[in-house]
């Protein structure tokens, strides 16, 4: 095993973080307002499937990838460990719970079963955050002086490889959508130079017009 550099550069966590944030946090009135409307609910149906599914390859990478060798190689407190265990479980559990009713509502736009999922995320939401801004604020510095750069970019590997090739222009949208300029050109420099023109020439267009869609 090559021995971790000066530091690794995690902030692409940050941008997945935002995703995070955004998305699920928009979720629960969407749910609420496509009550009824069956067309409308086969669009955030299948947005919110992709986004069940993000959040779980994210988490899961985590729990594989990342949290065993920060236990391994890093001076963490036990408490702090436990609750990132922890939160991840409670965040589990309402995807998982939301996941079983999804299939049905997006084909019926069931009003009570969009506001028992809807429910379920607004319960969710302050776990989320809190864990979000606790791995920026305590967890990547350390992952980033402890990985190295092939174990970090495994992480990443891991997420891109649970998205289909027909998404991943459209969840590229997703992750720059909040960039600054700065960012921007940071995150898409690490990209092969195919993704970078295909998203300029087609992904962006789509991303745009998915999420009007969406977002109503």
């Amino acid at each position: 095993m090559s021995t971790p550099g000066p530091g690794v550069d995690t902030h692409e966590m940050v941008l997945i973080h935002r995703v995070l944030r955004r998305e699920f946090g928009q979720l629960p009135r969407l749910f609420r307002t496509a009550a009824g409307d069956r067309a409308r609910s086969k669009v955030i149906g299948a947005h919110a499937r992709e986004m069940l599914t993000f959040l779980h390859t994210h988490h899961t990478g985590e729990d594989e990838l990342l949290f065993p060798l920060l236990r391994e190689r890093a001076a963490l407190g036990q408490e702090l460990m436990h609750r990132m265990d922890a939160q991840h479980a409670q965040v589990d559990d309402a995807v998982t719970a939301v996941d079983a009713e999804l299939s049905a509502w997006t084909a019926s736009a069931d009003a009570a079963a969009g506001e028992r999922m809807a429910a379920r995320i607004d319960a969710m939401m302050p776990t989320l955050i809190e864990h979000l801004a606790e791995e920026e604020q305590e967890i990547l510095p350390i992952a980033s002086v402890t990985l190295t750069q092939s174990e970090w970019d495994a992480l990443g590997k891991h997420g891109i490889s649970a998205i289909p090739l027909t998404r991943r222009l459209v969840i590229l949208g997703h992750i720059t959508e909040e960039t600054d300029d700065v960012e921007r050109r940071r995150f898409m420099k690490v990209l092969p130079a195919p993704a970078r023109v295909a998203y300029k020439l087609i992904g962006h267009r789509r991303f745009t017009r998915e999420t009007r869609e969406i977002r109503g």
